[in-house]
């Protein structure tokens, strides 16, 4: 089905037109466009994820694989069950782009949103100033307190990763392989069981980095999207992989700790304000303020063998990932 044929069924619109294509998909998977549609005497734009995994070009990195082909396949059927069924869960606080449609047959899928551009929130940014920071650090606080559960079953999140995050050590055995022999390459596994066996688990974006953000003009409010790894985790993931895409390595060192405390204390006032205890706030804060490093060193030992040369791997990043790794070996 062509694109403009699908929205203009999904949307009963009179005429849909191609206005330009955003971006394309990370390893030629499809890509991000925006359409207008004249319906009646309104006009407004919208946004097309199309995705199409029938002719895959060779991974950027080189890490092309049937383990990373069926990585991608899962995430964008993730994607697509999370703007389904979780993302109505969400509310101003947590803003996401709201789902106004999909379709899927064979290895293609469709997924139409609304245009965050249109609802106000038009700006991206690269790095960011400490305000900034600051209101994304919000969101995840209310994304993460929302979804905070006190019993883990087997099949929660129904429909999203067991795992949340693109890195965990499940899916990225070939990049642990490729390691050069370190202490994060024999914490690997230790590292991710703490994070998984950590007593309180929430839903975590999992690829939370500064470009997935949409900022109001006035930059007073943000909007998420790209949810293909969204699955169970801890808040400290996201925060540790948010941080480090939008702050240089001076800036982490000199106000790390004051950001963690915005992060710990909206995430303690959104869990109260959820009905939950202030002593239940603090233990969940307590305990995901402990595996801040450990989340941390788990996101580096990635990127060492994904890429050891990345721009990410910097000395204070390898002194906080060594933290993490003395706190596993204190415990």
């Amino acid at each position: 089905m062509e694109p403009e044929l699908f929205i203009k069924g999904a949307l009963q619109g009179d005429s849909v037109v191609l206005q330009g294509v955003l971006q394309s998909l990370w390893s030629g998977y499809g890509q991000i466009a925006r359409y207008q549609v004249k319906r009646g005497s309104e006009s407004f734009s919208v946004i097309l994820k199309s995705i199409n995994w029938r002719d895959i070009q060779a991974h950027p990195r080189g890490w092309q694989s049937d383990l990373s082909h069926q990585r991608k396949v899962t995430s964008y059927k993730v994607e697509n069950h999370w703007y389904q069924h979780w993302s109505q869960l969400c509310d101003e606080r947590d803003r996401v782009a709201k789902r106004l449609g999909s379709w899927e047959k064979e290895e293609t899928l469709y997924l139409l949103l609304e245009d965050l551009d249109e609802a106000g929130f038009s700006r991206r940014m690269g790095q960011l100033s400490l305000e900034q920071v600051t209101t994304v650090l919000h969101w995840l606080a209310c994304f993460h307190g929302r979804f905070l559960t006190l019993e883990v079953s087997q099949d929660w999140p129904e429909g999203l990763w067991p795992r949340g995050t693109y890195w965990h050590l499940s899916t990225r055995p070939n990049e642990w392989q490729a390691m050069a022999d370190s202490p994060s390459k024999e914490a690997a596994s230790a590292l991710d069981h703490a994070l998984a066996s950590a007593t309180y688990q929430t839903l975590v974006h999992g690829d939370a980095k500064v470009a997935n953000f949409c900022f109001s003009e006035d930059a007073q409010a943000v909007a998420a999207v790209d949810f293909q790894y969204v699955g169970r985790g801890i808040g400290s993931q996201d925060v540790a992989y948010f941080l480090g895409s939008c702050l240089s390595e001076q800036l982490l060192a000199e106000y790390l700790d004051y950001l963690l405390d915005v992060y710990f204390s909206e995430l303690s006032r959104c869990i109260v304000a959820r009905g939950e205890s202030p002593d239940l706030a603090e233990s969940v804060a307590q305990e995901w303020y402990r595996l801040f490093p450990v989340a941390w060193a788990d996101f580096h030992r990635f990127i060492l063998g994904w890429s050891p040369t990345h721009h990410k791997n910097t000395h204070f990043s390898e002194r906080l990932a060594q933290k993490g790794v003395d706190y596993l070996r204190c415990k």
